[in-house]
């Protein structure tokens, strides 16, 4: 009796562990949304090189150089061989059959670019890919960038073929760069200087507006208030006016070859040419000119 009892407690053990490791799905990684394919048939170790388990994709046609599918579908197949897959914001998977094309002038092109931009950027790897089956392209071939490449780590580009058809490229590269970070609270109209903010690495992705990787070199103030740690970026800046509220200015008054100056106070701030309202040392306010860096000409 006993004996029967360990049995079946045994089988049921064993079928427990069989279906916990059936129906726990094994975390593999993201997709992305374009793969180079060798061969038609597409495994699982392709696409997500640390998936646990191998297993059939799906087969592209033979007669198929490029092929599009619904990353959902992509990520169903994984889902129903027990392992899980983000796609992100990836709609479709594009793969591509691989050429004996040479990408490393155009990874150095891409190089070059972001580079120019961001001297300090630490570009760890690129990766180009044809949008579409591209067998050759002219030797020296010289890529077409948009103005705003470096605005995030994707993007595309094109070359012109020997018959001046444009060629399309998506690319993605992995990198990092120092960028100027908030230290402390800031408050509108602080003025950005090095006791509150510093440099820290970090990785490249995307940002809405360019970051700011070392201290201007004219002095700059901050159009809004910041948090502590927040990554500081050309929009939220803007040059220091000449003359600041509350300032001491040089008012220059000037009546035929006789120029007169005294000390005023500033009520208003303003930039060059800007009509601003000071006030003499009577408390009588008037208007005047900014005409330099805490020099205005009375009106």
């Amino acid at each position: 009796m006993s004996l029967t009892y360990v049995k079946i407690t045994f089988m049921y053990l064993r079928l427990v562990i069989f279906l916990f490791l059936f129906f726990t799905e094994s975390y593999c990684d993201t997709l992305q949304q374009t793969y180079m394919f060798k061969e038609p048939k597409i495994f699982s170790t392709d696409l997500v090189s640390g998936c646990p388990k191998r297993f059939e994709i799906l087969q592209i046609p033979d007669d198929k150089s490029t092929y599009r599918i619904n990353a959902q579908i992509i990520a169903k197949t994984y889902e129903l061989n027990g392992c899980s897959v983000d796609v992100g914001k990836v709609r479709y998977i594009n793969f591509t059959k691989q050429t004996a094309l040479d990408l490393s002038p155009l990874k150095q092109q891409l190089m070059d670019s972001f580079i120019s931009t961001y001297p300090t950027m630490n570009i760890q790897k690129i990766d180009v890919f044809p949008r579409g089956f591209i067998e050759s392209i002219p030797e020296n071939s010289k890529a077409v960038f948009d103005p705003d490449i470096a605005d995030k780590n994707n993007g595309i580009f094109y070359v012109l073929d020997k018959s001046g058809v444009r060629r399309y490229f998506d690319f993605s590269l992995d990198a990092s760069f120092n960028v100027l970070h908030s230290s402390q609270k800031i408050n509108r109209n602080d003025i950005l200087t090095s006791s509150n903010t510093s440099l820290k690495s970090i990785p490249f992705t995307q940002f809405r507006g360019k970051p700011i990787t070392n201290e201007p070199d004219k002095r700059q103030r901050f159009r809004r208030s910041l948090r502590e740690n927040i990554p500081i970026l050309d929009r939220y800046l803007e040059p220091l006016p000449l003359v600041l509220r509350g300032s001491k200015v040089s008012v220059q008054v000037q009546s035929g070859q006789v120029i007169v100056e005294f000390i005023a106070t500033a009520t208003q701030e303003g930039a060059l040419y800007d009509i601003i309202t000071i006030e003499k040392s009577d408390k009588k306010r008037a208007k005047a000119k900014v005409i330099g860096e805490n020099r205005v000409e009375l009106e």
